[in-house]
């Protein structure tokens, strides 16, 4: 497997071979560190925001970093050299994307769930409530029962996104489709295993 740490810059489009235009996502990925390495398991280090604790302190000498680190840990990652960086990717191949989505704190079931509502004719009153949340028995609310509550804010991966370019100059890889995050936030690039659902 091959990774990378980074964060979105946003979305632009592009004009792809065949002459369609495609709505693509920009991820700056600076190099990262290698930090440990044990048995299978290999830690990836970037200069971050934010400050140091004293635990990492050794760790922020070995990225020459005054700021705050950012540190992921990978099972299986190819990675010979010190360090790792937007040329562990080829134009062409698919990538799977993590990142956490946008937080949309507290909503309902219309705009959490998509439900329909109700008509909004004669006289009523409840456009935007859930309704009944059960029966008379078993008379408890069954687990799973989708209600409102905290939306977003959450960990996602999406897969099957395309490398459409590589710009080593800058440490840019430009992404087909959408990568969950707001901009600037942090995501993780990694190679599509062949036990990876698409």
């Amino acid at each position: 497997m091959r990774a990378i740490l980074g964060h979105k810059v946003g979305m632009t489009q592009v004009w792809d071979d065949s002459g369609r235009l495609i709505g693509v996502t920009v991820i700056k990925a600076e190099p990262s560190q290698v930090i440990d390495r044990k048995d299978e398991f290999t830690t990836l280090g970037q200069v971050d925001k934010g400050k140091t604790n004293k635990a990492q302190r050794k760790i922020a000498e070995i990225l020459e970093s005054k700021r705050g680190i950012w540190l992921h840990t990978f099972k299986g990652l190819e990675a010979p050299e010190d360090k790792v960086g937007v040329d562990s990717f080829s134009t062409g191949e698919f990538v799977a994307i993590s990142g956490v989505t946008k937080g949309k704190g507290f909503a309902g079931v219309v705009k959490r769930h998509g439900f329909a509502g109700w008509p909004a004719s004669h006289g009523h009153s409840h456009q935007r409530r859930p309704g009944s949340i059960g029966a008379q028995q078993p008379q408890r609310v069954l687990k799973g029962k989708k209600m409102a509550g905290h939306m977003g804010a959450v960990n996602l991966t999406v897969r099957g996104n395309k490398v459409v370019s590589v710009d080593l100059e800058n440490g840019l890889l430009i992404v087909s489709g959408a990568v969950p995050g707001a901009k600037r936030s942090k995501v993780i690039v990694r190679s599509l295993e062949r036990n990876d659902k698409n």
